[in-house]
């Protein structure tokens, strides 16, 4: 193993990373970027969760596959989501103690459960990361992670709702950011083409970089571009994604008239290109904690429209473009319009959104050293 970077003189330490999937989307993304930051610095690491196309038992080395995605409302019946608890919690006690896992690290309340279940007696530590959640879901979340050690959240404001609701201990409570790594790079003309290509004809874009799913209000935007239309008919909105609501919304757009204006681009390994293309991004979410898309945004210079959900408020503000209330489709369309109509302020919001993006708080060096000390402070 590599030298662990600490100037303390910690020995290397096994981490379980667990997530309820390991699927595409920010939550999997995180947990497996830290990880792989801890591997380079010669710690052991483990992935536990329900399979996906991101990590499974035959991508990755040290991957256990129990169901924590069915723990929850995916699993139906509620005897069929005890049943997986249970099975979850039977099997990953048996790994825990056979790999030897010295750190648990859950993401999100189902593995939380079944971490909490697994570790009994056995003395392991376990953190928890809130990603955010429906607002009448914070209660039941704290239930479950007022039992872990620590609990872990990207934003004060979600800290603040787990201590006020959920009744989470202030002492439990760390915010620590989310680290983004470095944009690839895109030619110009990549960039170029796919941003014509996405026009057709217009000369604004707006680009959405989400899941298509009710968390994330695709049914909101598209009450926006629906009332965008007819006074800006030269405008074009982009869904970068997919989901569980992907043909349900698809419809919905075709049935407000919308498929010139409005399209669905499906899953893309190349997000950061839509984003260079983009004149402003635009989340609509109805929860967040701290989205990890506004932040790479930033990160190309793509001025935000973004909901205020969470911790949205603590990185978009008027400089960078503009927090607007959850679910206001006027309050949306005229954000959109007053920075897409003035393309002095859209630039200058470019390069403000460049700068914040060089904060600590996005620095997945700076962020994943803190969640290190973490472990080293739980094991001390």
């Amino acid at each position: 193993m590599h030298a662990v970077r600490n100037p303390d003189g910690h020995r290397p330490i096994r981490i379980a990373q667990m997530c309820t999937d390991f699927g595409m989307g920010g939550i999997a993304r995180h947990a497996l970027d830290l990880g792989t930051w801890l591997g380079a610095g010669g710690h052991g690491v483990y992935l536990a969760g329900t399979p996906g196309e991101w990590a499974s038992e035959g991508a990755a080395d040290g991957f256990l596959s129990i169901p924590t995605r069915y723990v929850g409302v995916d699993g139906g019946a509620m005897f069929r989501r005890l049943a997986n608890t249970g099975r979850g919690a039977i099997a990953l006690r048996r790994w825990l103690v056979s790999s030897q896992i010295d750190v648990i690290h859950a993401h999100e309340s189902a593995p939380a459960l079944v971490a909490l279940l697994a570790r009994m007696r056995l003395n392991i530590p376990l953190v928890v990361t809130y990603h955010g959640s429906d607002p009448q879901r914070i209660r039941g979340f704290g239930k479950i992670a007022r039992h872990a050690d620590l609990v872990v959240t990207p934003s004060h404001r979600a800290a603040e709702d787990l201590a006020e609701i959920a009744d989470v201990s202030k002492d439990k409570l760390r915010v620590i950011g989310l680290g983004i790594k470095p944009p690839p790079e895109d030619t110009d003309q990549d960039v170029a083409e796919l941003r014509k290509t996405l026009l057709r004809g217009g000369n604004r874009l707006v680009v959405t970089i989400a899941r298509v799913a009710y968390q994330k209000g695709i049914d909101v935007l598209i009450e926006c571009v629906a009332r965008l239309k007819d006074t800006h008919p030269d405008y074009r909105f982009v869904v970068v994604g997919d989901g569980p609501l992907d043909q349900e919304m698809r419809a919905l757009a075709t049935q407000r008239g919308l498929d010139e204006h409005l399209f669905f681009a499906g899953r893309t390994e190349v997000p950061y290109r839509y984003l260079r293309a983009a004149d402003l991004m635009l989340l609509t979410s109805r929860w967040e904690a701290l989205p990890i898309s506004i932040a790479e945004a930033f990160q190309v210079g793509t001025p935000v429209v973004a909901t205020d959900c969470s911790g949205v408020h603590e990185l978009v503000h008027d400089t960078v473009g503009a927090c607007v209330p959850i679910g206001d489709v006027a309050a949306i369309t005229q954000a959109v319009e007053h920075i897409l109509e003035d393309d002095q302020k859209r630039a200058d919001m470019a390069a403000s959104a460049l700068d914040r993006s060089k904060e600590s708080r996005f620095d997945p060096d700076h962020i994943n050293r803190q969640i290190e000390a973490l472990y080293f402070s739980l094991l001390d």
